[in-house]
């Protein structure tokens, strides 16, 4: 937003137009943030590489401080976001002085539906770094985050409350579902699947475990996705999923750089051990080397990482909104139906206690979804509850860091060029 795009450089005047805007994959699909992972809890870093780094926002991130920019004036987890919202803007307002012809409906609606879809998910991926998390049992009032919905650089960026950015998210989401057909055979183009699975995602976010299921469950009955066989894979391999598997329902890649990169990353060794020996997960997605644990399950096929959504999720979505409906049967069949894809035997897991089905259910969510910038919006939630709150802790050279729940520095701080061009208030840390 710092950084205003230049309209006269694309001017979309047709159908074909509009749509290349959307298809632009470099744009649309890439780069997405990872500043919520590499504040997570799911890798560690050690001291010597968290001393060279050269990315203050990735250092100082990494400890929770409450500055963590050191002069940088483009910071991409705000700017790609942003960036997305200004393309998907440009397409609806073409959209919109085109106008729609009889013979041509069924593709605007469509490419209107996909210009949605992008601006609600930019919007949400930027919700989950710049305001506070949604919390049911209050009026959300609080600072939001500024809501672009049109292409025109001269109106002033503004801050919503929480409530004004979960709204205009669910309303984009809500006019897209009409729009799309059920699936796309390109899956880097959003579909109605697409949205269904981001609705859930947004109302898991928000606590609305009733409207979470739904979407979820409307996921899961239309039949287009399937689970994988973990025991057909080839676990060895460098990288064993495939790109655009029959899992994956939209698919997008995070920003994989810094400590969270291939070569860098290292998983924590809780997190590692809690695979059991017959989780196949364990040696496909895993490999030892140079004395740490890496990570090689993306989705993307490759040292980049998915971000993007698929079916699994929606599994682990329902089983906990039936959990949390004391629907404890029901949860651990649907939890059994992902997982009996995952282990070589199809032993089913059984938890004694009823009050440990959630919590069963919250682990499987963890390590089914590492590294796909879900982890951080869980924790956000999972905090607004004394049953579910973690505190972080980072050990560096003997330095405790420790990030509490509901911390005010689970709020990243706006690059400080776009509060000075723009005025808007700034988050508060300590």
């Amino acid at each position: 937003m710092e950084v205003k795009p230049d309209k006269k450089l694309v001017v979309p005047t047709t159908l074909d137009d509009i749509e290349a805007l959307l298809d632009y994959t470099d744009l649309m699909n890439r780069f997405l943030p990872s500043m919520g992972e590499i504040q997570a809890d799911d890798y560690n870093w050690e001291y010597t590489g968290w001393l060279n780094s050269i990315t203050p926002e990735f250092k100082n991130g990494y400890i929770w401080k409450k500055e963590i920019y050191a002069g940088e004036n483009s910071i991409s987890d705000w700017d790609i976001p942003y960036q997305i919202i200004f393309q998907a803007n440009n397409a609806l307002d073409g959209l919109n002085k085109l106008g729609n012809t009889p013979n041509e409906t069924r593709r605007y609606n469509s490419i209107k539906g996909r210009a949605l879809f992008f601006r609600a998910f930019a919007h949400f991926m930027v919700s989950q770094l710049y305001c506070a998390p949604y919390d049911k049992t209050k009026d959300n009032s609080g600072l939001g985050i500024p809501l672009r919905l049109s292409s025109d650089i001269n109106i002033p960026s503004t801050r919503s409350t929480v409530k004004e950015t979960y709204d205009q998210i669910i309303a984009d989401l809500l006019t897209a579902e009409n729009l799309l057909p059920q699936t796309e055979s390109i899956k880097t183009r959003p579909s109605k699947s697409a949205v269904e699975a981001l609705l859930s995602r947004v109302y898991l976010t928000m606590q609305d475990y009733e409207m979470a299921l739904k979407y979820a469950e409307a996921v899961l009955n239309s039949g287009a996705f399937n689970l994988i066989n973990f025991a057909t894979i080839n676990s060895s391999a460098n990288y064993p999923m495939q790109r655009f598997n029959s899992e994956v329902i939209f698919h997008s890649e995070m920003n994989t750089a810094g400590p969270i990169s291939v070569a860098q990353i290292n998983i924590d060794s809780v997190l590692y051990q809690s695979f059991d020996n017959a989780d196949l997960r364990k040696s496909a997605w895993f490999r030892f080397q140079n004395g740490k644990m890496r990570f090689k399950g993306s989705y993307n096929g490759s040292a980049l990482y998915f971000n993007g959504l698929a079916v699994d999720e929606c599994y682990l979505t329902k089983a906990e909104c039936l959990a949390r409906e004391s629907k404890f049967n029901d949860a651990l069949v649907v939890l059994n139906q992902l997982l009996s894809t995952r282990y070589n035997s199809s032993t089913p897991i059984v938890v004694g206690q009823e009050s440990d089905v959630l919590p069963t259910i919250l682990i499987e969510r963890r390590k089914e979804l590492l590294l796909r910038a879900i982890r951080w919006t869980d924790l956000r939630r999972l905090n607004l509850s004394s049953n579910t709150a973690k505190t972080l802790y980072r050990n560096l050279n003997g330095n405790v860091y420790t990030l509490m729940p509901n911390g005010l520095n689970y709020v990243l701080p706006i690059q400080p060029d776009v509060i000075r061009l723009t005025n808007m208030p700034q988050n508060t840390r300590e």
